[in-house]
């Protein structure tokens, strides 16, 4: 017996395929639509502002600092 408490020579009792996740998605989608559809005009000037600097190899720590104001 190990110290987990289960014999290690015996693998009966591992499941041979993980279980199966089943998710919402009509729920997720409403989440998501609710997020996408209460963007104001700060958020979605910022998220352009990223966006064109990403485009352009602009500074990293500008892009990440605009990001973070974004959370």
């Amino acid at each position: 017996m190990s110290v987990y408490g289960c014999n290690t020579g015996d693998y009966a009792d591992i499941p041979h395929s993980p279980p199966e996740i089943k998710y919402n998605v009509k729920s997720c989608g409403a989440s998501l639509e609710k997020k996408l559809l209460n963007i104001d005009r700060d958020t979605l000037l910022l998220g352009a502002l990223i966006y064109l600097l990403l485009k352009d190899g602009g500074d990293m720590r500008l892009i990440l600092a605009l990001g973070y104001i974004l959370l």
